[in-house]
């Protein structure tokens, strides 16, 4: 039973998800730059807070995350300049409410996220784009292990990527605009409404 349960869980979770997603992408013209942004140590500085365990909640160490103010910046800009974002994180898809908070608290669009179970899920997402004819700015750092103390890369996943037409901005790209290390812990009020 507890089986049948996960199972429907993770059905109607992804079912949910696509559908939001194309709901997203439905009227974005062909040749549209679309930016697919990863959250978790591309946008939030999670890793120190998987380190610590005095959060009772999953929800409330995802509200407590700071935000790195350079990558902020960057993709303020890009929504300025009129680029779609679409936030496309592995989160359980119970934190999806607090996920859509936490970027509308930090200025950023929060209707605009989807979920997946597996980071490998996200390529299904990325050719989905390519297909529609639609280009691609990927922007994750596709590790994983920093609480650990040693970064791993999902390597099979990079190359899977890198063999796709798309702008790919990995951990270096993403080292390189968060470079200040400057990080804040939502000063920001909220500007873009959540679902």
């Amino acid at each position: 039973m507890k089986r049948l349960v996960k199972n429907l869980y993770y059905f109607l979770g992804r079912f949910f998800f696509k559908a939001r997603f194309r709901k997203l992408i439905r009227k974005l013209g062909r040749h549209t730059e679309v930016y697919l942004v990863d959250i978790d140590n591309t946008l939030a500085h999670t890793w120190p807070s998987l380190q610590q365990r005095h959060y009772s909640a999953e929800n409330k160490r995802y509200r407590s995350l700071p935000i790195f103010i350079g990558m902020r910046s960057y993709l303020l800009e890009k929504m300025h300049q009129g680029q779609p974002l679409i936030f496309l994180s592995a989160r359980s898809y119970l934190n999806y409410r607090v996920t859509c908070q936490w970027l509308s608290g930090n200025g950023l669009p929060g209707r605009n996220v989807i979920l997946v179970a597996d980071p490998q899920e996200k390529l299904e997402y990325i050719t989905e784009l390519l297909c529609r004819g639609l280009k691609v700015v990927y922007i994750d750092d596709l590790s994983h292990g920093h609480e650990f103390g040693n970064v791993n890369l999902y390597e099979d996943l990079i190359l899977d990527l890198k063999a796709l037409p798309v702008a790919y901005l990995g951990i270096k790209e993403i080292s390189l605009i968060n470079s200040d290390d400057k990080i804040d812990n939502q000063s920001v009020k909220a500007t873009v409404p959540c679902p």
